[in-house]
């Protein structure tokens, strides 16, 4: 593991705007198409897509059966869990009640990692950073979102599920041998397919939904296969297995903020005066987690 560069810092930003997007997406195709065939039409878009991509490059998936049973642990916890339990979860509640609630990512992440990697771990400043980049998250969502929070208790704790479920993906991804991070995201995307298509096809009926879908949903089910699946997980993957799973996490702090641009810009809601201000502390919260001050650093 390295430290992040400018680079990695843009290609954080660059996950969060577009993972920042999917929730509109989502809301858009929940309601004509349901959860796990919403989960199993993007991954079996981002599939196609990235097996494409691959194979143009003359690259292939291994045949390593241990390879393949790790892909299958990441590929349920990075993937196919996660999505069906969010699309469920956001029947019943907001999409900001989702946003706090998938940022406890970060320190899950935080606190997994210090167990469960060598070079990640636990620090004052990544602690402290947490929690400034919490409070941003807060301030830039407003005290509206937590309106309902003691209503859908079920959908709230599926949600945090699924923010531990990512985590723990990034735990299990840092373990993979194989060096391209395209047949890795190849290979996780025809897993996660491969786990919850016969969800789809066997309590939802996919094909009634998706012929009698409105155009809107159809459109936003492929974007959400090209862009915050296929497009997305090849960026997480890259900062997970370069710059580690915390960093990677801090993107869960990032996407609230551009969840509410996207929505001011695109669905016309009202963009709060404090949404620069719970920027500013996400900003701050992650350069904090970024100190190196050797009198604070030891290991907690």
């Amino acid at each position: 593991m390295r430290a992040p560069t400018l680079w990695d810092f843009l290609l954080l930003t660059s996950l969060a705007a577009i993972w920042g997007s999917a929730f509109l997406a989502i809301k858009i195709t929940v309601e004509d198409i349901p959860p796990a065939t919403i989960a199993a039409g993007r991954l079996l878009v981002a599939s196609i897509v990235i097996y494409a991509y691959m194979r143009s490059r003359s690259l292939h998936l291994p045949t390593d059966p241990k390879f393949w049973h790790q892909i299958i642990l990441i590929s349920f916890f990075s993937m196919a869990a996660p999505f069906a339990m969010i699309s469920w979860a956001e029947q019943y509640i907001s999409s900001g009640l989702t946003a706090i609630l998938m940022a406890t990512g970060p320190l899950i992440a935080l606190i997994l990692s210090h167990f469960f990697s060598t070079d990640d771990r636990f620090t004052l400043f990544k602690f402290l950073g947490v929690l400034v980049g919490f409070a941003g998250v807060l301030v830039v969502l407003g005290l509206d979102s937590f309106s309902g929070i003691g209503d859908n208790f079920y959908a709230q704790i599926i949600t945090m599920l699924a923010a531990m479920c990512y985590a723990c993906s990034g735990i299990l991804v840092r373990r993979i041998k194989e060096k391209s991070n395209t047949v890795v995201t190849a290979s996780i995307l025809i897993s996660a397919t491969a786990l919850i298509l016969p969800v789809s096809l066997i309590f939802e009926a996919p094909w009634v939904a998706i012929a009698s879908s409105e155009s809107n949903s159809i459109f936003a089910l492929l974007y959400l296969g090209l862009i915050p699946t296929a497009l997305a997980f090849i960026l997480r993957f890259y900062l997970i297995r370069e710059v580690g799973v915390t960093f990677a996490s801090y993107v869960g702090y990032l996407v609230p903020f551009f969840g509410v641009l996207w929505g001011a810009l695109f669905l016309g809601e009202r963009l709060p005066s404090t949404t620069i201000i719970g920027l500013l502390l996400i900003l701050s919260g992650i350069a904090v987690s970024r100190m190196h001050f050797k009198k604070y650093q030891e290991d907690i």
